[in-house]
């Protein structure tokens, strides 16, 4: 990132000057002329002006804003967020190229990740993954622009990551809410016809709300008046007021993105944050005595260790596919399972808040006692998956043993991480960052749904699992269809014959039953699996 720091007491630094670089504007002025420019010897931010590049990018954000309604809102995530994915992307490379800034290593890397994001909507199937792709594809978008702009606290992944990502997804796109009204509002305030035309519209938009009240009563009040309402109303497309209402809702989305990439472009209220300041910030949280956060520490490992010592038969009886007496597979896996599973993740938050509060007088103390609640968590992680190991064994796949066992594992990989990072100094963080990334990449590429139907029909055409659930593996997602096709093939069975044609016709009734009626082909809702089972469906009718 270009700038200087200025001002500063006890190694704790107050103000962060930042010098951006120099555009080549459409208007001839370079970023370091334009009032947007950041002053060092200004106590405040400036008022916002704004370059021919700024105007033209406000205006391609509000069709963003639209799109983001019309592509992916209250609809089943497909083509629509890849697309709207690669238009915002472009937009924001062009935009960050005039103002000659260019991809660096970091930035092309999560560059590359966003693209590998998106792609998955349109290549599969299966809302819980979806919804949580989209989740981490938006913060991945936030934070890509703040490496492209050079605006992150360090040029690498290091736990300065979460105070970059919490100040640019809650506090820089607020900062600058409304840069995009300013951009477009500088058009029009170049003379009195285009103050007025803006002006007319602006207070129809805000009146609108008032408008739609009072021809609702004046309807109901006059018979005239209804029918010329309604005249009216089927004289107009639906479409269009579709469309209208989309655009409306757009108008804080295109605010949101434009105060986001705008902020980091010119380096605007991003804040005066660096690292040295972060650790500043984090040292007011250091209240807590050594003696207080040792001795709960140590409470809690002995904790764990009566319970191992007490129940080392029974919770590693899985191992050795052997079950405690009295109990059925069943019982043996799901009693406790979820139980160990919340204890690790509470054991994960009292490690990080034992590193956050208290005031280091004996590191060696702190990490001993890390080192060894990690070790007890990582038993208790292996005795969770053991048992999950054994419920598959003998009951099969379903969504929720998959995304546990896969919950598990990132546990596992962060308490290994934290474990070996009491003994020896490295980046943790880029290890566990990079670690959790990938394995968020094989649950989107996994093809979850698709691997819990192939497993349980593969298990009961061997005989390993007594009963199938057709309707179950039905109901997942659309991923679940051609296995269930092929065994509907290969099948001399009449009656499961039938039951699976009935189950493969069955998604496209849950589909129906999502979207409230008959289900319609969208290139929005695109996916190659719904595809692929559509032409399925057709070829049993």
């Amino acid at each position: 990132m270009n700038g200087k720091l200025s001002g500063g007491m006890n190694g704790i630094v107050y103000e962060r000057i930042d010098i951006p670089q120099t555009p080549e504007g459409a208007s001839g002025k370079s970023s370091a002329d334009s009032p947007t420019a950041v002053n060092p010897a200004a106590g405040k931010q400036p008022p916002m002006d704004f370059l021919r590049a700024d105007i033209v990018f406000a205006f391609c954000m509000i069709v963003c804003g639209f799109l983001f309604w019309n592509l992916i809102a209250d609809r089943n995530l497909g083509f629509g967020v890849t697309l709207f994915t690669a238009v915002i992307c472009t937009t924001a490379i062009f935009y960050f190229n005039a103002a000659g800034i260019r991809q660096s290593k970091s930035s092309l890397v999560f560059l590359g990740l966003i693209v590998l994001l998106a792609v998955h909507f349109t290549l599969y199937d299966g809302e819980p993954v979806k919804a949580f792709n989209f989740i981490f594809l938006s913060i991945c978008f936030v934070y890509w622009v703040c490496l492209t702009a050079g605006t992150s606290l360090e040029n690498k992944v290091s736990i300065y990551i979460f105070s970059d990502i919490l100040c640019l997804l809650l506090v820089v796109p607020f900062e600058n809410f409304t840069g995009c009204f300013k951009a477009i509002y500088q058009v029009f305030r170049q003379n009195k016809k285009g103050k007025g035309i803006l002006a007319g519209a602006a207070g129809i938009l805000v009146f609108l709300p008032v408008l739609i009240l009072v021809a609702a009563l004046l309807t109901d009040a006059d018979a005239a008046f209804e029918s010329l309402v309604n005249t009216i109303r089927f004289s107009i497309s639906e479409n269009v007021l579709k469309y209208v209402f989309e655009f409306v809702l757009g108008l804080p989305v295109a605010c949101y993105l434009y105060g986001l990439i705008y902020a980091n472009r010119y380096k605007r209220n991003i804040g005066n944050a660096t690292p040295a300041s972060v650790d500043a910030h984090v040292k007011v949280l250091r209240f807590a005595p050594d003696a207080a956060v040792f001795s709960a520490l140590t409470a809690l490992n002995l904790i764990f260790l009566v319970f191992f010592l007490a129940q080392t038969s029974y919770l590693f009886s899985a191992f050795n596919d052997s079950l405690p007496m009295t109990m059925t597979y069943a019982e043996y896996a799901r009693r406790g399972f979820f139980e160990l599973c919340a204890v690790s993740g509470i054991n994960l938050a009292v490690i990080a808040a034992a590193h956050l509060i208290t005031k280091r007088g004996n590191m060696k103390i702190l990490m001993g006692e890390t080192a060894v609640l990690c070790i007890f968590t990582i038993a208790l992680i292996a005795a969770a998956m053991s048992k999950m190991g054994m419920y598959i064994d003998y009951y099969g796949l379903t969504r929720l043993r998959a995304y546990a066992s896969w919950f598990m594992i990132v546990l596992l990989l962060l308490f290994i991480i934290i474990l070996v990072r009491q003994f020896k100094s490295f980046n943790g963080t880029r290890i566990a960052a990079v670690g959790c990334i990938c394995l968020f990449l094989i649950l989107c590429y996994g093809n979850v749904d698709g691997v819990i139907a192939k497993y349980n029909i593969e298990r009961y055409q061997t005989g390993t699992l007594e009963s199938l659930d057709i309707y179950a593996l039905a109901e997942l997602s659309d991923a679940t269809t051609p296995y269930l096709y092929e065994l509907y093939l290969d099948t001399e069975d009449p009656v499961l014959k039938e039951e699976l044609r009935e189950a493969i016709k069955e998604g496209l009734f849950q589909r129906d039953n999502m979207f409230g009626g008959i289900y319609k082909e969208d290139f929005r809702e695109f996916n190659l699996q719904t595809y692929r089972a559509y032409q399925i469906r057709q070829m049993i009718e």
